[in-house]
């Protein structure tokens, strides 16, 4: 009896072969010894991520060029894969392996690409009538990885799991192999924009989110409005209490005032002193996670999965691609018999440990289903967690916090309400003590002392002294990276961890896994750029997502419904192929309205002629050399360039020169003036070392450089 098991990636394999004995190991696959889990031992083999893909139009059989409109809905009856080129060897072993396995194990991510990678191999390798088992488990220790693959499950749920991924596959497929051409054609001659518009099932609707803030910011008119606050003071300590009152008209609050402002005291009307406390948060699914992340230290969300996943790979925490912020029993019950362990990792007093009990907010069996919350595993390793970089340590503690604060005490605080009377009219002030800081001692987030109120008795006299407050109207603030995953996940509402506990369900747009993605894919196409962690529109986004308005390519409720759609598929309630057809359906009406859509939306007017004239952004200036065409910022296989689209012309100057990347200002300056006004700092030399210097265009048009400036 053979056994192959199949992981996703190399580093996957490598931490599956630690938990057994090792018999040899080649380029491209393990063996393992024989033990109590493989009596007849195994071959461990994996993928590099997708081995499979789908071909381009242009590299079937009967080869569609689906920029000729003509070609236009391009739908093909069955669809054509290929293998990655530079791939090519692990797929012919891991296809070798499996052709003579008796049984197969899929022990790639237990998610549904995990399945997709996994099935889409044995679909095109052509393996059939095999046994398949799939490994399920959400740590990389020892220990869970042996009882993992002791307690193999079969693969009915698993390929339903591919089922779904494969229809989202597909439809995403057709989507952009139809409606990415008609758009970069369509805007391109409207716009006079030589270039290429993805769009997309689930970035498009995130870049009208997008853009509907930013029209929201730069329709909005800051008003003034007119308040009336008093300073108060006691014993030395200050305070401000206002009336309930924000006016526009300030006659109104002038009118107010004047019966008022020669008054130097307030009397004490009501005290109301409220003991209130607060939950520790909840475990963190990767979304929350890239959430705050974000708002602490500004990572892109694609930069926290990448970090989270080192540190599940280094078997610190629990797998990360998870939309749950619940754990089971089983999980518990391992979390508290360590929780010594954990606390001394970082000198925790345990006098802070107040509840072992398995509370809701944390422990739910039934929550769970493919993945629990993002935890720390049973090992404790200080080593490790020494050697993290800062943002690897940053990430760590936050996930480490959120697991050992639902063990400790409460967050208590005491709220104070005073009410004021001057003459007739009441004020209000609130102040805020704490007085158990709990579990906040994790997070090191104690509350302003200024917010405290000074000891008032009811009836007694305190100095006030009123004013008009004058303050503007502010408008909504752009989007961060971290808000666009909220938005995704809770379908444009913009919601704090407690606000999604009211909600019981809410179908978001995109899965946990693909959101960092697809605002790296509206970075990629030049849609968006960031600027200090805010997302901005560029021309190109605003065209894109202009033309889209009021169709079902913009809207993120009717995304969600093709979420809720596809998570069918693996309960039976859907099928593939019911879903592709309407997908078509999709794309033929996108197809049909597209023009009558660019009118409506003021893109074109009644003959179909262009009102709208934006720049391409991606070029630069005049050809220095041809003096015939234009210099375009592109963006090939091995990196960026500059080059002129007059082909004849052959001028290029590349990013990297000299060992160092240079700036579009830089290469502004070279087409347009022939050198740079001042030395540019960093080049590299051969032997490493860094020199700053001017760089110029020759006689022959090539980038030289030079270190005195008279040379220039």
């Amino acid at each position: 009896m053979t056994t192959v098991i199949v992981a996703e990636k190399p580093s996957q394999a490598k931490a599956y072969a630690e938990a057994f004995s090792i018999k040899n190991r080649t380029k491209s696959y393990i063996e393992l010894d024989r033990c109590s889990t493989f009596p007849a031992g195994a071959f461990l083999t994996w993928g590099i991520g997708h081995l499979i893909q789908l071909k381009y139009p242009k590299e079937y059989k009967q080869p569609i060029n689906t920029w000729d409109l003509n070609n236009l809905p391009f739908l093909p009856t069955c669809f054509e894969y290929k293998v990655d080129s530079k791939k090519y060897a692990q797929y012919n072993t891991v296809k070798e392996l499996c052709m003579k396995a008796d049984t197969i194990i899929n022990a790639c991510d237990v998610d549904r690409e995990g399945s997709n990678i996994f099935y889409l191999i044995l679909e095109h390798a052509g393996i059939r009538n095999k046994e398949i088992k799939r490994l399920w488990i959400n740590s990389l220790e020892k220990e869970e990885i042996k009882k993992g693959f002791n307690q193999l499950k079969d693969n009915r749920k698993d390929v339903l799991m591919f089922q779904e991924a494969k229809a989202r596959m597909l439809s995403d497929y057709l989507i952009g192999m139809n409606l990415s051409p008609l758009y970069s054609i369509k805007l391109s001659k409207i716009a006079d924009f030589n270039t290429i518009f993805g769009v997309g099932r689930v970035q498009t609707p995130t870049l009208s989110m997008i853009y509907h803030r930013q029209i929201e910011i730069e329709n909005f008119k800051s008003e003034p409005f007119f308040e009336v606050h008093a300073d108060c003071s006691k014993d030395s300590q200050q305070f401000t209490a206002k009336m309930k009152l924000k006016e526009k008209d300030k006659a109104i609050v002038d009118k107010i005032f004047e019966d008022i402002k020669l008054k130097d005291y307030a009397t004490v009307k009501d005290i109301k002193r409220t003991q209130k406390q607060k939950q520790a948060p909840k475990l963190h699914s990767l979304s929350t996670l890239q959430t705050k992340a974000n708002k602490l230290w500004r990572y892109s969300p694609k930069e926290t999965l990448a970090i989270v996943q080192k540190l599940y790979e280094l078997k610190l925490v629990s797998y990360p691609r998870t939309d749950c912020q619940y754990i089971t029993e089983q999980e518990f019950q391992y979390l508290d018999q360590n929780l010594e362990s954990y606390l001394n990792m970082f000198n925790i007093s345990s006098e802070l440990i107040d509840n072992r009990s398995m509370r809701k907010r944390f422990v739910n069996n039934s929550a769970v289903q493919e993945h629990y919350a993002i935890i720390l595993t049973k090992t404790a390793d200080v080593e490790k967690v020494n050697m993290l970089s800062d943002k690897e340590r940053n990430i760590y503690e936050e996930i480490y916090n959120t697991t050992i604060a639902m063990f400790l005490k409460e967050y208590i605080y005491e709220e104070t309400d005073v009410e004021l009377i001057i003459d007739d009219h009441y004020f209000y002030s609130r102040g805020k003590v704490d007085k158990q800081l709990g579990w906040k001692e994790l997070f090191n987030q104690k509350e302003n002392t200024e917010s405290i109120l000074p000891e008032m008795n009811i009836g007694e006299m305190i100095k006030a002294k009123p004013f008009i407050y004058e303050g503007m109207t502010q408008p909504p603030s752009l989007y961060t990276e971290g808000q666009l995953i909220n938005l995704m996940k809770n379908c444009g509402k913009l919601l704090e961890d407690e606000d999604t506990e009211i909600l019981k369900e809410v179908e978001g747009i995109g899965t946990e896994a693909t959101r960092a993605d697809v605002i790296e894919k509206l970075k990629h196409h030049d849609y968006i750029t960031t600027k200090k962690n805010q997302v901005m529109l560029t021309d190109k986004g605003r065209l894109l997502a202009r033309s889209v308005q009021g169709t079902l390519l913009s809207s993120p409720e009717m995304t969600a419904k093709w979420e809720a759609s596809l998570k069918k598929i693996s309960s039976e309630e859907q099928t593939l192929d019911n879903f592709i057809k309407n997908t078509i359906k999709y794309i033929l009406h996108q197809i049909k309205q597209i023009d009558s859509d660019f009118k409506k939306n003021q893109l074109v007017d009644n003959k179909g002629q262009s009102v709208v004239k934006i720049d391409d952004p991606n070029v630069i200036g005049d050809c220095p050399k041809c003096k015939e065409s234009v210099v375009k910022k592109i963006k090939g296989k091995k990196g960026v360039f500059y080059a002129c689209q007059n082909k004849k012309c052959k001028f290029v100057i590349f990013k990297n020169i000299f060992g160092k990347n240079i700036s579009t200002t830089v290469v502004k300056e070279l087409i347009n003036h022939g050198r740079t006004k001042h030395k540019v700092k960093g080049f590299v030399s051969k032997k490493g070392k860094t020199y700053d210097a001017f760089v110029k265009l020759n006689n022959d048009y090539k980038v030289t450089l030079f270190f005195d400036n008279k040379e220039g």
